[in-house]
């Protein structure tokens, strides 16, 4: 049975292929991408939200909103198929959802050119032709069908151009011999014998040639001494609790070598096959045992395969804040990093001081870097209970700024008037503590806070300078996106492109891609930053033959 098609502007999808066509390009789709085209198709020109979607798409299984968000991202690239033109296909409707406004009609397979029907005959020519075999093969003669059955023989035999050839000699060496019946020449033999030689020769060189290919050296991977990359683990008890201490504090003792010491970091969130490996690896573990809490770090190099540094620590409520300056410290010396006391001061500026709070902010600090929706909004929750109890502290009031925007970021078709009433709220509060003659030695968070807030208003002068006191104290993705971002208002698209790269490069993850795309405003990838743009929407396009 022919299957129904849909004709969407140049595209033709054809449902059970699980394939778009458009002139001389054949994109392969998952089928979740299918499923979803083909239920905007059906209604084109409705709109629907994610529930709706879920619902009718995903036949209301559980599925996190970010799913439909990446489909329609997904749907988007592939549709647009890399063109720079103004087409648009699949559109957001702010507070409403997503329809598909591209002109759309149902088609049949059999009306597109893309159908091959199977060649087939009707029962009565079948017949017919078997009738007409029949006959012709009464008419032949006994000699005629030998012959036929020999060259039939022939024909069908499956084996390679190689072996045919070997067989028709051979059959034409017997034919030979037949006919000259024992006068056939000795030295035909050896025509033969020699023949075999030249094969078996031409195999040998054939296995040599092959063999010392496959022994060339292919170089996969290169060892990148000043990048360190963090793991952290949960409990071997499997308590999430512990998760989120894990990586939360992760996230600290990186922050404190990137302002420290010469060396990148990195969090292990992708898994690369190919590539720089880096030169050193942390694991960070909160392990609970008898009641007790403590904290594993573990420094290992790659390039020896050896440990080089483990440590375990006594860790409560009450001395969290010690046990981070200490944990810190102690990995700084094992990599050769000279802090001075005034530089771990430093490092531990705004850190909330009330009894529960500082573990409050680094699970905080857990939740805020995922793409769910519920993780992220219990992120900003926390933040929210730390900045109600200490009011004046600005480091936690620039966390809870740059949480708000970033959750902005990541949903942007929710309808968020209320978080866009904290955001210019948190701004004013900001603005008026801090003039830029006036700063001093501030948290790096503070002027990364500060910077955005300039970039909102257009103020590139201001940002400028906010984000060079930044990148003093350290690099960091979130720096290196604000840099972007900065680039582009300048009409810098290749330098908005380097940076968007280098914070990629140090948080490979959805959640970097998304905060350059949507970050103070939208930023189209594709064309900003390409490599980036592939790495995360990679698609299968093939020119048609």
């Amino acid at each position: 049975m022919v299957g129904i098609c849909f004709q969407i502007n140049d595209w033709t999808l054809v449902i059970e292929e699980n394939k778009l066509y458009r002139q001389d390009r054949e994109v392969s789709v998952e089928p979740r991408l299918i499923n979803l085209l083909r239920f905007l198709a059906q209604h084109s020109g409705e709109v629907f939200c994610r529930d709706e979607l879920i619902k009718h798409v995903w036949d209301g299984a559980f599925v996190t909103d970010q799913v439909v968000t990446q489909s329609i991202f997904e749907l988007r690239k592939i549709l647009r198929d890399g063109r720079l033109d103004n087409t648009r296909y699949l559109v957001t409707v702010p507070k409403r959802g997503y329809k598909l406004v591209a002109e759309t009609k149902q088609i049949r397979l059999e009306d597109t050119p893309y159908w091959k029907p199977c060649d087939t005959f009707t029962s009565t020519e079948a017949d017919e032709n078997q009738n007409q075999n029949q006959n012709h093969n009464v008419e032949l003669n006994t000699e005629e069908q030998e012959k036929e059955q020999d060259e039939t023989a022939q024909l069908s035999f499956p084996a390679g151009p190689l072996t045919r050839a070997v067989t028709n000699i051979s059959n034409q060496v017997s034919n030979e011999k037949k006919k000259q019946g024992e006068s056939f020449s000795f030295l035909h033999r050896w025509k033969l014998l020699a023949f075999d030689f030249f094969l078996v020769g031409v195999l040998i060189a054939v296995i040599f040639s092959v063999t010392y290919q496959q022994t060339t050296t292919h170089i996969t991977k290169a060892v990148d001494t000043d990048l360190i990359e963090f793991t952290y683990h949960a409990s071997r008890n499997s308590n999430n609790e512990t998760e989120y201490l894990a990586d939360g504090i992760s996230q600290k003792l990186m922050a404190d070598l990137a302002s420290v010491g010469h060396y990148r970091v990195q969090l292990n969130k992708t898994a690369f096959t190919t590539g720089i490996l880096p030169g050193k690896a942390v694991n960070v573990r909160v392990e609970e045992q008898q009641n007790k809490t403590y904290l594993d770090v573990e420094y290992r190099s790659n390039i020896s395969n050896r440990v080089l540094f483990s440590r375990q620590y006594l860790m409560t409520n009450a001395n969290l804040e010690h046990v981070l300056r200490q944990s810190s410290q102690d990995l700084m010396r094992a990599l050769g990093v000279q802090a001075s006391e005034q530089d771990m001061n430093r490092l531990m500026l705004g850190l909330p001081k009330e009894h529960g709070l500082l573990e409050m902010l680094v699970r905080a600090n857990h939740f805020i870097n995922q793409t769910d929706q519920k993780n992220f909004e219990k992120g900003i929750d926390l933040l929210e209970n730390i900045a109600l109890a200490e009011p004046n502290n600005d480091y936690v009031l620039s966390e809870l700024y740059i949480a708000y925007n970033a959750y902005s970021a990541l949903n942007p078709e929710l309808e968020l008037d209320e978080n866009t009433a904290k955001i210019e709220k948190l701004s004013q509060d900001l603005q008026a503590r801090y003039a830029l003659s006036d700063v001093g030695v501030l948290p790096s968070r503070i002027y990364e806070a500060l910077a955005m807030i300039a970039i909102k208003q257009d103020n590139k002068e201001d940002a400028r300078a906010y984000l060079n006191l930044a990148f003093k104290n350290r690099e960091s993705a979130f720096s290196y996106i604000l840099e972007g971002k900065l680039a582009e208002l300048d009409g810098d698209l290749d330098q908005a492109g380097e940076s968007y790269s280098k914070a990629f490069f140090m948080d490979t993850s959805l959640e970097t891609y998304m905060l350059a795309e949507n970050l103070a405003f939208y930023s189209d990838l594709e064309t900003v930053a390409y490599f980036m743009y592939r790495a995360v929407n990679p698609s299968e396009v093939r020119l048609m033959g």
